[in-house]
């Protein structure tokens, strides 16, 4: 397994994968804060070490697929799904940034598929393991 993450990493991959960890990380804790308010506001007790729990179990899912898109597994109902959530976002005019000019910058939609694969599986696998840990803190 780890040859063939090898095989396929490249620190081009970096950016990527910080982007989406760090998404993926704002959501499920938003997600899991808010899915604990709703339940402790009608009265019942605190379940936010159980829903980040549940995340975590989410990531590891997620991780989990991305594995098996890489070993060459096809879902095209999920790759249409990742597809819609993922789609471009429009292009604005935010001024110059000259200082970078000369490096070229990678980004998600320009990877290779089974890149885009490790970088899921990454991803999904940093988060699993940081939302286990605070669900065992505050469980």
């Amino acid at each position: 397994m780890i040859r063939r993450l090898r095989e396929h990493w490249s620190r081009e991959l970096i950016r990527p994968l910080i982007h989406r960890a760090f998404t993926r990380l704002v959501w499920g804790v938003f997600l899991a804060l808010f899915a604990a308010f709703l339940v402790s506001r009608g009265g019942g007790r605190d379940l936010r070490g159980a829903f980040l729990g549940i995340y975590a179990l989410v990531c590891l899912i997620g991780a989990w697929l991305s594995y098996l898109q890489l070993d060459g597994v096809k879902l095209p109902r999920l790759d249409r799904l990742r597809a819609l959530i993922d789609r471009k976002r429009p292009a604005r005019g935010t001024g110059d940034m000259i200082d970078f000019v000369d490096e070229e910058i990678q980004s998600y939609e320009s990877l290779e598929e089974a890149e885009r694969y490790l970088v899921l599986l990454l991803a999904d696998l940093i988060n699993a393991v940081l939302f286990l840990a605070a669900a065992l803190i505050l469980s």
